[in-house]
């Protein structure tokens, strides 16, 4: 294999309900083996991202969160039973896995011969301009892809709104304060700075009941960056 060429894009769960994510894989990911890793469910696939938190921090937070696990030295991680019932997936059977955008995505294999309506998607067009992003004092770093991909420039400031009970949308500063449906202005807003991070406000981090260390799913939607905590 080639350095710069990806695995295959499945692996097998064995039947202990663990997969061996390859090294390419954890290498472009940017995780470590032998850390602690969380899994986000999103619609109908799952990402793994490793955490980044002191050590009294993770051990609370696997003890109020089941899809908390920690990946061995060499490379095995326990799929949670829970996402494995969500997404149908069986002990000793292939999964899909793909590497979006630094992320690893799972996703349920579906056989070909089926009919067009049950005939897996390309996953690509919507993850493809989705980021979880941990906060770290009060910040998040925004990275290159989706600041290009929301053609966002460093110094440039973004004006927060609130959505339904568990969602705040970012918009590029304009002097127009309005309510638009379900959309409120919150009278907050903040400028990315030249490290490309991002401050959130605490009132709005209250609003999210999100504190140091847990993740956003941060997502493109038309002119807005739609947040929200990751489940």
């Amino acid at each position: 294999m080639k350095e710069n060429e990806l695995p295959k894009d499945y692996l097998i769960i064995n039947s202990t309900g663990r997969v061996k994510i390859p090294p390419l894989f954890l290498k472009r990911a940017n995780i470590q083996t032998s850390t602690t890793i969380q899994f986000f469910n999103y619609k109908n696939y799952f990402v793994m991202k490793q955490i980044e938190a002191s050590p009294v921090f993770l051990e609370k937070k696997m003890k109020l969160n089941n899809l908390v696990r920690t990946i061995d030295h060499l490379g095995y991680i326990l799929i949670p039973k829970i996402l494995r019932e969500i997404h149908d997936m069986n002990l000793c059977e292939k999964i899909g896995v793909k590497l979006i955008n630094k992320s690893i995505i799972f996703y349920k294999k579906r056989k070909q011969n089926k009919s067009p309506g049950l005939i897996q998607e390309p996953i690509e067009p919507e993850l493809n301009k989705l980021s979880l992003l941990e906060i770290k004092e009060g910040k998040i770093r925004i990275p290159n892809f989706l600041l290009e991909s929301f053609d966002l420039e460093v110094s440039m400031q973004l004006q927060f709104f609130t959505k339904d009970q568990d969602t705040v949308v970012a918009k590029k500063h304009q002097y127009e304060f309005f309510t638009k449906g379900n959309l409120f202005f919150t009278g907050q807003s903040r400028v990315v700075n030249k490290d490309k991070y991002l401050n959130i406000p605490k009132k709005l981090r209250n609003y999210l009941n999100v504190n140091n260390g847990d993740v956003l799913e941060v997502k493109i939607v038309g002119d807005k960056l739609v947040i929200k905590k990751g489940t």
